[in-house]
């Protein structure tokens, strides 16, 4: 087909009222434009590497899954607690003690350096789940979609709070956490104990082993996590199950035979997958070069603003508009049918430059918006310059770039499954390092 045919409060627990923890210091050069694609954008996601939500280390696993079962244990016990608060609070512990353990030293497996510096002498639970202590935007939250589809967890709801550890995710917790006893108790009870109040001690290396998302887990638990990825959850679709076993078939084969090019490797079988694949990832370059338009709209106005002609933008930015409707013709040939895609590309296949700007604009509003046949700055977003976008508009996608031998422009979800799986081999602290080294080697 060518052109012309065509994020909340929490709950009430033992620390009090809080939802969301204490903001983290973010680069200034990143953004967000979603353009309302973010559930397009989620479901090619979904299609490429279903169930997987932003994991891309086994600690993520049991960080999230420990928090439930900690908090299981509080309830039965009669303490009023939260998963979430319960789970933040651990995973901010393990981040804590892993930066203490070597030196404050980032790592992309650890969150809160800036938030959490300094705050190692009181680690209660008291001052740890405390408002304000970590990050807004907590690593647990890029597996609440993985937990219950991956069968770690059970839900009646898409909320964190409503979770119960499944049989799986409890058997899970206790294989991962057996080779620690943290005081001679096994990790959930210490950690029962210290968001009771009754045991303030962390400082204990069994404890920082048990947590820490530097280390990788036990080969059993990883043998766990693998049946996870393969048999799904309860009620997971067989088709879903399908496409994830491909595909973390087919990550594992990419060190021997490294897939630099589109041609379709053995391992993925079903046609409709590699479709989506394909398709997937010719609909991202679709919105890159959206954003891309927008930015060089932006960039044009200047840094204080000024407005312009939705026909003078068009013609200085005449460059940004050819490459997106290649970009639009490269998906559109492709065939796939989602609707909402298809919209967009519509959108950015009309015939007048001005008319592709005009719908831009439109959807951003949160940067750039449109008054009549002018464009303004829209409010504190506007930088005035280009600048670094998210590239997926996808909250989960958080995992490191790398060398990751996949094809240009594929679904960040197999460049993560890519990782999990060096990690349950115990080789991804090893692929960080030298990623870390090359990275400074070229700046």
């Amino acid at each position: 087909m060518k052109r012309s045919e065509c994020k909340k409060k929490g709950g009430v627990g033992m620390g009090g009222v809080w939802g969301l923890l204490g903001p983290e210091q973010l680069p200034i050069s990143r953004r967000t434009r979603s353009l309302g694609l973010a559930a397009t954008i989620r479901r090619f996601n979904e299609l490429a590497v279903p169930g997987m939500g932003g994991v891309w280390y086994g600690k993520r696993f049991l960080l999230a899954t420990l928090g439930i079962v900690v908090a299981e244990r509080l309830r039965q016990r009669g303490d009023k607690v939260q998963n979430i608060e319960v789970a933040n609070a651990v995973e901010a512990l393990a981040c804590c003690l892993a930066f203490k353990g070597q030196g404050w030293q980032s790592d992309a497996r650890l969150r809160g350096r800036t938030k959490l510096q300094g705050q190692t002498t009181d680690l209660s639970f008291k001052k740890v789940g405390r408002r304000g202590f970590y990050v807004s935007q907590p690593m647990r939250m890029a597996a609440v979609r993985a937990l219950p589809a991956l069968g770690f967890a059970e839900n009646g709801t898409t909320r964190f709070n409503a979770f119960r550890a499944s049989e799986e995710g409890e058997a899970f917790v206790e294989d991962a956490c057996r080779p620690y006893s943290p005081y001679n108790r096994s990790v959930v009870d210490h950690l029962v104990k210290w968001v009771r109040g009754e045991e303030n001690r962390t400082d204990t290396a069994s404890l920082s082993e048990a947590l820490s998302p530097l280390l990788a887990l036990s080969g059993s638990a990883c043998t766990q996590i693998r049946a996870r990825l393969e048999l799904g959850g309860k009620n997971e679709e067989l088709d879903s199950r399908l496409r994830r076993r491909s595909a973390l078939n087919w990550v594992a084969s990419l060190d021997a035979d490294p897939a630099t090019d589109w041609g379709r490797p053995a391992e993925i079988s079903d046609d409709r997958h590699w479709h989506d694949l394909r398709a997937g990832a010719a609909f991202f370059a679709v919105r890159d070069a959206a954003i891309s338009t927008l930015n060089a709209v932006e960039g044009a106005m200047g840094a204080e603003g000024r407005p312009t002609s939705v026909d003078d933008a068009a013609r200085r930015t005449e460059h940004s508009i050819d490459a997106l409707r290649r970009a639009t013709d490269r998906f559109l040939e492709l065939g796939h049918r989602d609707a909402e895609a298809l919209d967009f590309s519509r959108l950015c296949a009309a015939d007048s430059p001005a008319q592709v700007l005009r719908g831009l604009v439109e959807r951003d509003g949160r940067v750039l918006r449109l008054a009549g046949s002018e464009i303004q700055a829209a409010g504190a977003a506007f930088r005035g310059t280009t600048v670094e976008e998210s590239s997926q508009a996808d909250e989960d996608d958080d995992g490191p770039t790398g060398d990751v031998r996949v094809p240009s422009g594929i679904s960040y979800r197999v460049r993560n499954l890519y990782l999990l799986n060096l990690d349950m081999q115990g080789r991804l602290g090893e692929w960080l390092q030298r990623n870390r080294s090359e990275a400074a080697h070229e700046q």
